[in-house]
């Protein structure tokens, strides 16, 4: 029970909040009571003037005068001033001394006029008792304190005044007396318990209220969201600031405004419509609202009231929420699954999901051609030119292919430069037509920056044919058709035809065995002489690479070598090669140098320098005997990178060849740019030097030159003893090929770990065999 004495379990306003409650109500009643307490004080003293001594009768009214006064006085002070809890708790217990002294004063004038009372003023006298004791309960229902005090006071006056008359009837009329006091007693705490409850539960409820209304207010401030409120007809009502902001409309205008008025879809409208009319509850309906000029997007959910209610009508509440920025993040995620983020063409998901429902519903007279396209040498654009120039040649393409596709054709880019068309129907009958434009148009210069950008671009062509019945089926054909044109030249286009697949099939093949090579430990290096033509010593050798595999038997560089570079692989070939041949080198004589071969590939790759450095260390190889041959084609690709790379090696002491001289496009340049050790005469003009004039002028320009920058020059391909006799009479420094040795594998030569380097003129003739360098590009081929 929460009576007076345990409200200080309650917070601290909850206290405050009962006392101030307990002196308003007091001072409520107070007025009629005082009058009731005047009545009854003039019905006393009519009847009981002559029996009582007028001293008593001035004393008494004397007391009740000040007494009355003094509580209408106390009555009105929490009216008149906003009292402190201090002063509040201070007004009570003068009210609890003011009750207590009421009842003294009814209490002992009841009980003294008792003992003069005839049998029927002694009736009239037990009644004003019961009453002024049932005063309390009402008077002081608020004041648990001052009832108590007014009950047990009056209780104890009149329990005397019995006393004194003595008898049995006064006996019991004391026993109903203390009964009837201790049921008043027990009823002045649960009035007050009931009291105090009901303000404490009603304050709770205020607190909550409000807590609602903070919450409600912050909702709607600062939300995406904001509530509504409509009437049976699904008219708006009270629309708040941030509905009507939202909305982008007077909010005066919007109410009364049917909510489905907002709504432009007409699917929209229907379902919104169907769920007010039938009063059903419905939560998140998805729709699209016009909002000045701009599609936006809310969900809106809403429940009938249970009645209509208040004086505008509610019917129905709910809660909208703006889902605008959500729709426009999933329409974004859904385009980047879909589309190319720098071209924005199709991507390579979209066009494989496209042609697998064409290829699904493909009926056997419909007629489907795939086209794939990539650009030739795009990689080189990037590497010279950059990034940001090849991204915009990608868009740039991208806008001319778009020229060439048609209504009803899907291009994609589907990776890096490479393209996809999908042509259905009299287009894909066509296909030949279209191909051709592809490559005429992306033919044309492209002027990017004051780069005036001229590309290739290679296609191949697949159609569908009744057995197919994958779509993967048709892909792979088209790739297979464009590795076709590739491999013809590149800048044309390649149709499919039967057989393709067996070769394609023979190339994965063998990637995958050169790929397990290096693993099982089936890669040799074979090494071929290198002459000095005045002393006719051995005086160094050049690696060579061979593939002894289990089952192909020995497959020479030509038939892998390209294949390796395609994949990458060629950087992890040209690592071991470099570490082999130092640790070969190691073991011979330390006047023979070793020369190993470069590729582009392996130019660019950051761990070269690394790679060369460890395995000098490693061996303990002087660098003065390592010699690095690179082709035009590495300064070609990224040349001021390459070039910064060859004198950070040339730095080491490590010795630099320009190989094949004379077959790129720009090798005068080139010898500008970089001070070469040596530079080495392609076969090509060493084959004929002892029947055509004009090879014999190419290689004495080649070798003046040379001599005028103090470079060393080596021809390559000597197979005859004519051909030494030329070059020697031209003044060539070195030889080396089939007359001098073929490459052989390091257990052939034993000289390589002796001390003789002085060799005899060979008169047996070798028959000319393929052989190409350890680490090459396509176009060399060597002995």
């Amino acid at each position: 029970m929460l009576d007076d004495n345990n409200t200080g379990e309650l917070p601290q306003s909850d206290q405050d909040l009962i006392l101030r409650e307990q002196l308003a109500e007091h001072g409520k009643s107070v007025r009629v009571t005082v009058f009731a307490n005047i009545v009854n004080a003039v019905i006393l003293s009519a009847l009981f003037f002559d029996q009582a001594p007028l001293a008593m009768h001035i004393l008494w009214y004397a007391m009740f005068a000040y007494l009355s006064i003094s509580r209408l006085h106390l009555a009105e002070q929490p009216k008149t001033m906003d009292l402190s809890r201090a002063n509040m708790l201070k007004l009570k217990k003068r009210i609890t001394f003011n009750a207590a002294g009421y009842a003294h004063m009814w209490g002992t004038g009841v009980a003294c006029l008792l003992s003069v009372a005839t049998p029927n003023q002694l009736m009239l006298l037990a009644i004003i008792g019961a009453g002024k004791m049932s005063t309390a309960v009402v008077s002081y229902r608020h004041i648990p304190e001052a009832s108590r005090a007014w009950t047990l006071i009056v209780c104890v006056g009149l329990t005397a005044g019995l006393l004194y008359l003595g008898g049995i009837e006064s006996y019991a009329a004391i026993a109903l007396l203390v009964m009837f006091a201790a049921v008043l007693y027990v009823n002045c705490g649960n009035i007050f318990d009931n009291f105090a409850n009901q303000l404490v539960a009603g304050q709770e409820i205020r607190r909550s209220a409000e807590t609602v209304k903070l919450l409600l207010n912050d909702f709607e401030e600062q939300a995406s969201s904001w509530l509504f409120s409509a009437d049976a007809d699904g008219r708006l009502v009270d629309v708040c600031d941030r509905f009507a902001e939202a909305a982008q409309q007077p909010r005066e205008a919007m109410n009364g405004m049917k909510l489905i008025s907002l709504i432009k879809d007409e699917d929209h409208r229907q379902l919104l419509t169907d769920h007010i009319v039938n009063g059903r509850p419905f939560r998140e309906i998805t729709v699209s609202i016009d909002v000045g000029g701009d599609q936006q997007w809310w969900t809106i959910s809403a429940r009938a009231t249970d009645e209509v209610s208040g004086p505008e009508n509610v019917a129905l509440r709910g809660v909208i929420e703006d889902i605008t920025a959500q729709k426009n993040a999933e329409a974004k995620v859904s385009y980047m699954a879909h589309f190319d983020g720098l071209t924005d063409l199709p991507n390579r998901r979209l066009f494989t999901e496209t042609l697998n429902r064409t290829i699904h519903r493909v009926e056997p007279d419909d007629q489907v051609s795939l086209i794939f396209f990539d650009l030739d040498h795009f990689k080189a654009i990037n590497d010279t030119l950059g990034h940001p120039i090849g991204d915009k040649l990608l868009q740039m393409i991208a806008r001319r292919l778009e020229k060439l596709a048609k209504p009803g054709d899907l291009l994609a880019r589907i990776g890096g430069d490479e393209f996809a068309l999908l042509l259905t129907g009299a287009r894909a009958d066509c296909a030949d037509v279209v191909a051709g434009s592809i490559v005429e148009k992306i033919g044309e210069p492209f002027l990017i920056d004051d780069h005036n950008i001229v590309s290739g671009v290679s296609v191949g062509v697949a159609a569908w044919a009744p057995p197919m019945d994958d779509a993967n089926q048709l892909l792979k054909y088209a790739d297979l058709a464009l590795y076709s044109a590739k491999g013809a030249g590149r800048n044309r286009v390649a149709f499919f035809e039967e057989g393709m697949d067996v070769a394609a099939k023979a190339r994965r093949n063998l990637e995958l065995d050169l790929r397990a090579s290096l693993g099982r430990d089936e890669m040799r290096l074979h090494y071929q002489p290198l002459i000095d033509l005045k002393t006719q010593n051995k005086i160094g050798y050049e690696a060579l690479l061979r593939w002894k595999h289990p089952e192909r038997g020995v497959v020479m560089p030509d038939d892998f070598i390209a294949v390796a570079e395609e994949t990458g692989m060629i950087v992890q070939l040209g690592e071991w090669v470099i570490r082999k041949a130092l640790d070969d080198a190691a073991n011979w004589d330390e006047q023979l140098t070793v020369a190993i071969n470069l590729s582009p590939t392996q130019m660019r790759s950051a761990s070269l320098v690394s790679t060369i450095v460890n395995a000098l260390a490693s061996s303990g190889v002087d660098p003065g005997r390592l010699e690095l041959e690179i082709t035009e084609s590495i300064l070609m690709q990224d040349s001021q990178a390459n070039i910064r790379t060859l004198h950070t090696l040339r730095n080491l002491g490590i010795r630099i060849s320009l190989d094949d001289f004379g077959t790129g496009y720009s090798s005068l340049n080139y010898l500008r740019s970089f001070p070469f050790d040596k530079i080495k005469i392609d076969r090509c003009f060493v084959s004929e030097i002892d029947t055509r004039e004009d090879c014999r002028a190419i290689i004495r320009s080649v070798i003046s030159l040379a001599q005028n920058l103090g470079m060393t020059t080596t021809a390559e391909g000597v197979e005859r003893e004519d051909q030494v006799e030329e070059l020697r009479l031209e003044g060539c420094d070195q030889v080396q090929g089939f007359l001098y040795g073929k490459a052989e594998a390091l257990e052939e030569y034993t000289d390589l770990r002796s001390s003789d380097k002085t060799i005899p003129h060979v008169k047996t003739v070798y028959l000319p065999a393929a052989e190409v360098p350890v680490i090459t590009d396509r176009r060399r081929k060597k002995a």
